[in-house]
């Protein structure tokens, strides 16, 4: 794997990513576990390429959702999706801020509070389109409390393979410690 360029070795992580992330979520029936995706990419990439990789995972999601689960083709829906591209952009610009904030922190904590800080912005970018898409904003503790779960067990998972992955030989972009 050392005879592979930093560039590379960066684009096969985040096309991993993407498969594991994607995967998971089909074989387990989950929602898409944006805000993990965007701490994850904010901690191990530079700012653009974590907000292409989120982007992509989300775009991955929509084609999921359009193609084989065939979602509504209506105006509603279509907002929606957007609306949750938008809540991923913005949850990687937050986790990225958050990550600055912090940097000489432990892991954990960097990890963490970039999470809390990424889902709160998510669900407040997520508030405003409920009302531009429905006319209404209505909080839903049960959702949000779903939601934020998810995405938990999503980072803690993504953060505990970061932590196998740089005790083997691999050299990949390990989380805190951007490529």
């Amino acid at each position: 794997m050392s005879a592979i360029s930093s560039t590379h070795r960066t684009g096969l992580w985040s096309a991993g990513l993407v498969a594991l992330v994607l995967g998971g979520c089909l074989l387990i029936g989950c929602l898409e576990p944006l805000v993990a995706v965007a701490v994850i990419a904010a901690g191990a990439l530079p700012f653009g390429r974590a907000l292409l990789l989120t982007g992509a995972v989300w775009l991955a999601g929509q084609a999921i959702g359009f193609g084989l689960h065939d979602y509504p083709r209506d105006a509603q829906t279509i907002s929606w999706g957007v609306g949750l591209g938008v809540a991923a952009l913005v949850s990687v610009a937050t986790a990225a801020a958050a990550l600055r904030v912090f940097t000489d922190k432990p892991v954990w904590l960097r990890a963490g509070a970039a999470f809390v800080a990424a889902f709160v912005a998510n669900q407040i970018v997520i508030l405003g389109v409920e009302q531009v898409v429905t006319g209404a904003c209505t909080i839903r503790p049960g959702v949000i409390s779903l939601v934020g779960a998810v995405n938990a067990a999503w980072l803690a998972g993504l953060l505990a393979l970061d932590a196998v992955l740089r005790r083997t030989s691999l050299s990949v972009p390990p989380f805190g410690q951007r490529a």
